[in-house]
């Protein structure tokens, strides 16, 4: 079995620890390089699939440090080329903002080493893409946004202020258009960076989630990065403007 393509979440993690250790990449026996090798094939255990032989072992992962090392404009010598396409996005993404870079690898870090039971990749939508974070975060997200008592909770309230369920985006409701059958409807949007999130379980506030119909919560999964609940409503808000086209 061949080895699969780096994933974007060790490539994230993999580029935190090389602008941790740059100028100085630790030898391919170290033990860095090892625990690094060891938390890459945990992280590809998560996803439920097989471990192909020699899987990220410590030659591969040096050879993905140097493929940085040939993007580091502060590197005087010569990285190793022909890296991927993935490489420069996630060298472009966070190699200028490293506090950030740091964020996103401890989140994975930790959503890899917990026992959250987390769902498979893309079964928040069959078409979605990752979120900037990576898959693993993603998943984590979908997580949140299944937290059936939090979800009821946010519903709960919007009833209490506005008397419906309406989509924040574009202003939506089930229950007028539907009749009986949207009582009650609604999805549930987690707001809040996935950088932030903790697989320990941490509080969800009611402030972290939107409500949306499943139109617009689609639109906001649909491409990376994902859409702020500001920019869904911008889209919004031009197509409303819109001129109609005649004889539509």
């Amino acid at each position: 079995m061949r080895n699969p393509p780096w994933s974007r979440d060790e490539l994230i993690v993999t580029l935190d620890f090389y602008l941790d250790h740059a100028p100085s990449i630790p030898s391919i026996s170290s033990p860095e390089i090892v625990g690094l090798s060891e938390f890459l094939n945990a992280l590809h255990t998560r996803w439920q699939a097989t471990v192909p032989d020699k899987f990220r072992n410590p030659n591969g992962v040096c050879m993905k440090l140097m493929n940085f090392r040939r993007l580091d404009q502060n590197y005087m010598g010569k990285g190793l080329d022909k890296g991927s396409k993935a490489d420069v996005a996630v060298w472009e993404r966070y190699a200028s903002n490293p506090d950030e870079l740091r964020e996103v690898a401890t989140a994975i870090r930790a959503c890899v080493e917990s026992d959250l039971d987390l769902p498979p990749v893309g079964s928040l939508f069959p078409d979605e893409q990752g979120a900037e974070e990576g898959k693993m975060l993603t998943r984590l997200h979908a997580v949140r946004e299944r937290d059936t008592s939090v979800v009821r909770r946010k519903k709960q309230q919007a009833l209490r202020n506005y008397k419906r369920l309406a989509c924040e985006g574009c202003g939506f409701v089930f229950e007028e258009f539907y009749g009986d059958r949207g009582h009650g409807f609604i999805e549930c949007h987690h707001t809040k960076p996935l950088s932030e999130l903790s697989p320990q379980g941490g509080t969800t506030k009611l402030s972290d989630l939107s409500l949306l119909c499943s139109n617009c919560h689609r639109m906001v999964h649909r491409v990376r990065p994902w859409l702020s609940i500001g920019e869904l409503e911008t889209l919004v808000q031009r197509a409303q403007r819109a001129p109609t086209s005649a004889g539509v």
